[in-house]
């Protein structure tokens, strides 16, 4: 027969190794809701050691205060998911939840069978309420840690469920929480594997979503959040080779904000930098899901425009140049006007063309737009391709 305190010993152990372990690991910077999540494996440790005391100390003490303690625990483990989303669980939460806890099984503390029966309820909707504010994958969390975190709060709302029903299940379970009953000591056993499941789960979600983060960064411009010259090249050598293989049609547009230097001589470098924001934003309303927008260098951009032949892509371009001239571009509580000068080159469909000369083309076809007196789009060598 599995002794329950020796069941709780080992329960808070491995919450202590645990939160130790995660307060070292991260270099004691328990960032992105590990803070939360190591006070809740504390306030779980805290609440075991005082229910193992059960018979030794009164009963406030081993019944009261460590249901409070779980209460918190699972408010805190909320929270660490909420600030893993970025987002904030309200500070009330916890003391409320423990108040709830509190008030389920202080009640009736003179009645063992019903308060049992009321704090194992209580605590298995909890841990369904935590499963279900981790239940939206975020993005860069692949669907085993996410589908493994969620079975750890099932796991846990059921073994708290059995628990409740342990007296049915089992008469020898009647003695209450620490009564050597088979039923009780799995439900325990289940409770512990799933503190180390999601504790596990957790760790991995937070691992993967930083590596998504770190490919994110390096793919991407800073200021306006399109992607960068580098990551351009990389995408525009596939959508070519993908274009010559298919013999589909992919065309180019180079975009320049029309004298942008004054922007910035006027209005500084900050201001300027608001406007290159607000200019991708404008350019990005017009796109399908599958263009490719590029901040390619200073108030230069670029679009990659997979599928779309010359014509499509000198009317996008125009629609572009429409919705710039159309839209308002606040600085220092005033609007500012803007034009954009586009130079649009198609691939050719006659032999290879290289990436270089396509840029080449897109280049002499805004330089041309520029010469011609700017907010205009201008294209060079359309070729001719077999979807136009």
């Amino acid at each position: 027969m599995i002794d329950v305190r020796s069941l709780f010993a080992v329960m808070v152990t491995t919450n202590l190794v645990l939160a130790v372990s995660l307060w070292i690991g991260t270099g004691r910077r328990l960032g992105a809701g590990l803070a939360p999540w190591t006070l809740s494996l504390l306030a779980q440790a805290g609440a075991f050691v005082l229910f193992s005391g059960r018979g030794q100390i009164p009963d406030w003490a081993s019944v009261v205060v460590p249901n409070g303690l779980l209460g918190v625990s699972f408010a805190l483990a909320a929270a660490a998911i909420l600030e893993f989303r970025g987002k904030r669980l309200p500070r009330i939460a916890p003391a409320a939840a423990a108040g709830v806890a509190v008030l389920a099984v202080g009640i009736p503390l003179d009645d063992p069978t019903l308060r049992f029966a009321l704090a194992n309820v209580l605590h298995a909707a909890f841990a369904a309420a935590v499963g279900a504010v981790a239940w939206k994958r975020e993005p860069g969390v692949s669907a085993g840690p996410h589908g493994l975190f969620l079975a750890s709060f099932a796991t846990g709302a059921a073994s708290f469920a059995v628990r409740g029903a342990a007296p049915l299940l089992d008469p020898s379970a009647a003695g209450g929480l620490l009564a050597p009953a088979p039923v009780q000591a799995l439900a325990l056993l289940a409770t512990w594997g799933a503190i180390l499941l999601s504790t596990v789960s957790f760790l991995l979600m937070q691992r993967e979503r930083a590596e998504h983060l770190s490919r994110e960064l390096a793919s991407v411009d800073p200021l306006t959040g399109v992607f960068n010259r580098r990551t351009f090249l990389e995408l525009a050598g596939r959508q070519l080779a993908r274009a010559r293989r298919l013999e589909t049609p992919l065309s180019l547009v180079l975009l320049d904000v029309d004298h942008f230097k004054r922007v910035n001589d006027t209005h500084g470098h900050l201001a300027g930098d608001r406007v290159l924001r607000r200019f991708a934003e404008v350019v990005g309303e017009q796109l399908r899901q599958e263009d490719i927008l590029v901040r390619y260098g200073g108030e230069e951009f670029c679009l990659l425009l997979p599928d779309v032949p010359g014509p499509g892509a000198v009317a996008l371009a125009g629609r572009i140049r429409k919705a710039v001239e159309r839209a308002s571009f606040g600085i220092d509580g005033a609007d500012l006007s803007l034009t954009v000068s586009a130079g649009v080159a198609s691939r050719i469909d006659e032999g290879p063309e290289s990436l270089d000369a396509l840029i080449a083309r897109a280049d002499e076809a805004l330089y041309v737009a520029k010469h011609r007196g700017r907010n205009r789009v201008a294209a060079v060598s359309m070729g001719r391709s077999r979807a136009a």
